[in-house]
């Protein structure tokens, strides 16, 4: 008998053990979806707060003066270069007619190769030498089929004018990059970021894809899954992907004088928790760590000719192809730490640049 109440009581207490053990575990699973919980709300607060940071900017400066010319001027270029830039012989047209006009106003166009293609740049230098530069891209080639006035000849147009209207000594060193192949995965600045030479000085990148197209009508703009924001639904806006460590190239954005209003997103982790936020040239340098900002028109979302025959600059609106480049220069000028500029002077034609070879 005393050995049954002896197993009684080890059983007994090894069942309230086993109990205790269960509460614990339990306990230890439920505070650790609570913290997983509290660190994910901190991450959208911090998210959040960063997102409304961008939207106060400081007061803007005075800008560049108005240029009457330059929606005829970006219309002429989105013209000129509204043909399928799909087949090297068609890209290697495109590149003509950029270094042309670079050369017209004194730039000396380098021709960078890759494998899959030729990216093009051309560099003003800073007045110190210790304040880097700030780096302007648009890629110049098409899908097959597409005429690419929006995608991407309206950033083209936009990153000639910029270097028409920014040639005036500034701090940082401005670079203007066209890049090949960007419908390739993203090859040509994928290339241009994989050397160490060409990124070590960059203080910020800005990447146009897209700044041409509006649409008007209530519910007429889409927008990716997961915003932690409400996005506006009328198309009238220039859209402004950020990553979340470099809000300044945001803000230089919102403290711009002139353009079309803009919704801005810092995104964190390089975009990879919205992977819509990584479709352009600027991932390439989030990847290398250098601050980046995709300026957008938002493609798909609001611009139903998206990679498809009809992209044809009759479906752009001008106005505000033109207040997007006016931002554009604007938010430039003031990363460069310039003060308000005038246009200068075409410089003399220079020769036919000879292509180098990028890193493999």
């Amino acid at each position: 008998m005393r050995q049954a109440g002896v197993r009684r009581r080890t059983w007994a207490a090894l069942a309230v053990l086993w109990f205790a053990l269960v509460a614990l575990g339990w306990g230890l699973y439920a505070r650790h979806r609570l913290d997983a919980a509290d660190r994910r709300a901190a991450d959208r607060a911090r998210w959040l707060a960063a997102i409304r940071a961008v939207e106060a900017p400081p007061a803007p400066p005075a800008g560049p003066p108005p240029d009457d010319d330059l929606e005829a001027r970006l219309m002429g270029h989105v013209t000129a270069l509204a043909y399928e830039r799909h087949r090297p012989a068609d890209r290697a047209r495109a590149r003509g007619y950029l270094a042309h006009h670079l050369q017209r106003l004194g730039y000396r166009p380098a021709l960078l190769a890759f494998k899959e293609g030729v990216n093009l740049e051309v560099e003003r230098s800073g007045l110190d030498a210790g304040a880097g530069a700030i780096l302007v891209g648009a890629h110049y080639d098409t899908v097959f089929a597409s005429e690419g006035a929006d995608d991407n000849a309206s950033g083209v147009a936009a990153a000639l004018e910029l270097a028409r209207l920014l040639q005036a000594p500034t701090p940082r060193a401005l670079r203007v990059v066209f890049f090949d192949a960007e419908e390739q995965d993203y090859a040509g600045s994928r290339a241009y970021a994989r050397s160490d030479a060409r990124v070590a000085d960059l203080r910020g990148v800005v990447v146009l894809d897209m700044i041409g197209v509006t649409c008007r009508t209530p519910g007429c703009q889409q927008h990716p899954h997961g915003l932690p924001v409400r996005a506006p639904d009328v198309g009238d806006y220039l859209a402004l992907i950020g990553d979340l460590e470099h809000l300044d190239l945001l803000r230089a954005f919102h403290a711009a004088p002139v353009g079309p209003r803009v919704f801005a997103l810092p995104v964190p982790a390089k975009g990879m928790p919205l992977p819509t936020t990584r479709r352009s040239d600027h991932a390439a340098f989030w990847d290398r760590g250098v601050g980046a900002v995709l300026v957008t028109d938002t493609a798909e979302l609001r611009n139903p000719r998206y990679h498809l025959p009809g992209d044809t600059p009759d479906t752009l609106d001008p106005a505000f192809l033109t207040g997007s480049t006016r931002r554009l220069v604007g938010a430039v000028e003031i990363l460069l730490g310039a003060s308000p500029l005038k246009p200068a002077p075409p410089g003399p034609r220079l020769v036919s640049p000879t292509p180098t070879a990028e890193p493999p």
